[in-house]
């Protein structure tokens, strides 16, 4: 069933709306805010979005975000007259169709059918060009918190995010993650509601937040105690169900080595050891490393030096003589820069895009992701606006 979306703007168009479309047999759900709005459409597979001209947002280039984030979408944008419609804009945000309230509501009837028979072509055409993926499995780990693995979970996930279409974190720090926290959004559902609900792990979908860029987040739990009900095998079920659906799975799991970060490990292509310039961290890292050597995934892990800074005695190669392998690579010292992305909830790649940092895990990206097709998203091929209504 098609789910039509609206922003409850304007009286004249929603008196209108519900008319025409309750004669169709279908009903709108009304949103009163963008935020709102992306999050039906995460929800949904075929959604028809019906979108007024207000002063509230930029009509065009709220068009174009869902345009390129949610391609299955049908957005038709709503005027009051033609006089009021920018044609070459629509065309570059990608809008189906233009309605106006100045025709009669035969004919608004007339162009919300259109829009309803268009997407559902719309999801034929997807479904059948729908391709299972098998995304890049990444883990962050460490011997301890405070480290910096959740800081890298969300600033890799940034800058993989520009260069595939989609990209999942999952916080397997059960009882006190804070990947929901640092990228400033509020999950309504979790993991732990997922294992309840949904016991098979066919429909993981629906529990992921959406952040934006095509990043998604399968939350921890809202309460530590909730932890104890998510086994390895749960763990095991999100990884293989989120492969199919993404590109890059990133898992910040729990400084702990118990039975759901070993899975988490063995079913990873990457694993990120943190490691940090005193000799307590280095040495729990060396233990961890050989650890993950007995566990037969020494091949599959690069080490991570965070914060580096001159420290007197202790040099790159120090560190690796001390933990027996190469150095991945090396994030700057940049504690100010770093502590207000986090509290912004912004990682640096958009609060900070040309800083030293941003451009360091921009450069990890590139060396752990480096897919056959070229690696930045193509643009959007603009769309047709299927009633041209005589304009060029």
């Amino acid at each position: 069933m098609v789910n039509i979306l609206s922003m409850a703007e304007q009286d004249e168009w929603g008196f209108i709306l519900e008319q025409v479309v309750r004669e169709l047999d279908y009903q709108v759900n009304w949103v009163d805010n963008i935020p709102r709005l992306f999050a039906e459409l995460h929800s949904t597979d075929q959604s028809i979005v019906l979108l007024p001209y207000a002063a509230s947002y930029d009509l065009y280039h709220l068009c174009e975000k869902i345009t390129q984030q949610y391609p299955r979408a049908t957005t038709v944008l709503v005027f009051h007259t033609e006089d009021e419609i920018d044609m070459k804009k629509a065309l570059r945000a990608g809008a189906s169709d233009a309605i106006f309230l100045s025709d009669t509501v035969s004919k608004i009837k007339e162009d919300v059918y259109l829009a309803i028979s268009t997407s559902g072509n719309k999801s034929l055409q997807q479904t059948e060009l729908k391709t299972v993926k098998n995304a890049r499995i990444i883990t962050v780990a460490s011997t301890k918190g405070g480290i910096g693995k959740t800081t890298v979970a969300v600033n890799l996930a940034a800058s993989l995010a520009k260069k595939v279409e989609k990209v999942v974190v999952i916080d397997l720090d059960l009882q006190f993650g804070d990947v929901a926290m640092s990228l400033d959004v509020n999950p309504k559902r979790t993991i732990y509601d997922w294992i309840k609900e949904d016991r098979d792990g066919s429909q993981i979908q629906p529990f992921l937040t959406p952040f934006k860029d095509g990043i998604s987040i399968l939350a921890a739990p809202q309460r530590p105690e909730f932890a104890e009900v998510i086994t390895g095998e749960y763990v095991k079920k999100a990884i293989h169900a989120l492969k199919t659906l993404f590109d890059v799975v990133i898992i910040d799991v729990s400084s702990h080595m118990d039975e759901n970060v070993i899975v988490a490990l063995e079913n990873s292509d990457d694993i990120l050891v943190m490691t940090y310039l005193d000799l307590p961290t280095l040495k729990n890292s060396k233990m961890l490393l050989e650890t993950l050597s007995s566990l037969h995934l020494d091949e599959r892990v690069k080490v991570v030096l965070n914060r580096q800074r001159k420290v007197k005695g202790i040099q790159i190669d120090t560190i690796e003589k001390v933990i027996g392998r190469k150095i991945f690579t090396a994030i700057p010292a940049m504690e100010k820069l770093m502590v207000t992305a986090i509290n912004e909830g912004k990682p640096l790649g958009y609060s900070h895009p040309r800083s030293k940092l941003a451009r360091k895990f921009s450069l990890m990206a590139d060396m752990l992701y480096q897919p056959l097709e070229p690696t930045f998203k193509r643009r959007k091929k603009v769309k047709r606006i299927v009633q041209a209504r005589g304009q060029a």
